[in-house]
């Protein structure tokens, strides 16, 4: 029987192979297994993560949700107590593949950069301290929902997104968000849960997606 349980360190290999199987495409897959299972535990220790993993009825990993409460704090977390580790790691592996270095700089480093910026001015702003009631509805996301390919189709992500959305409501959120690519498996999927579509969007290097919203209730 499959189930839906925490994701812990134990995990870290398989879900960081279940990753670079099912999302082959995706950037950061590009750099190995190593880079992959320092990004999961930073995520698994971060304050405000969301982390879900589905086992089958032989405790084999077959899904994985990553996703925050509090996307923001989230990110600062990870940079702040993991940011040198994550990033000696892409280091390391762009030294020695020079192509793909290239792309993360050309891609990414401008972004990367702006956002440390950013972190380190809001540590010194004031607006840290604006009251809940004015910063407007608390709104949570969902980052990346993995399913075994063969094991799609049995329900697993559904039972993903529903635990992450029981977590959601836990901590206080009242919206969740996510980014897809614009495959219509995906969408129609999204949509039979009760998510909501809420525009598109392009990525700086390129990449199409749509954009879902779920109001939680």
């Amino acid at each position: 029987m499959m189930k839906v349980r925490p994701l812990v360190d134990a995990d870290l290999r398989a879900a960081a192979q279940l990753h670079r199987e099912v999302l082959d495409m995706e950037f950061l897959s590009r750099f190995g297994s190593s880079f992959m299972r320092t990004y999961y535990r930073a995520w698994i220790h971060s304050p405000g993560s969301i982390a879900l993993a589905a086992t089958d009825d032989q405790e084999m990993l077959v899904g994985v949700l990553l996703g925050a409460t509090d996307p923001s704090s989230h990110f600062r977390a990870m940079v702040r107590f993991h940011g040198f580790r994550i990033g000696a790691k892409l280091a390391a592996y762009a030294l020695v593949h020079p192509a793909l270095a290239k792309d993360l700089v050309v891609t990414r480093g401008w972004r990367y950069t702006r956002g440390v910026a950013r972190l380190v001015r809001a540590r010194t702003s004031r607006a840290a301290s604006v009251s809940a009631s004015e910063r407007g509805p608390v709104v949570g996301e969902i980052t990346h929902v993995l399913v075994d390919r063969g094991a799609q189709g049995s329900g697993i992500g559904r039972a993903l997104v529903e635990a992450s959305i029981h977590e959601a409501r836990v901590a206080g959120v009242q919206e969740l968000v996510l980014v897809t690519p614009p495959d219509m498996d995906a969408k129609h999927f999204y949509e039979r849960l009760g998510w909501q579509l809420d525009g598109s969007l392009q990525s700086r290097s390129g990449e199409n997606f749509l954009r879902f919203r779920y109001v939680v209730r």
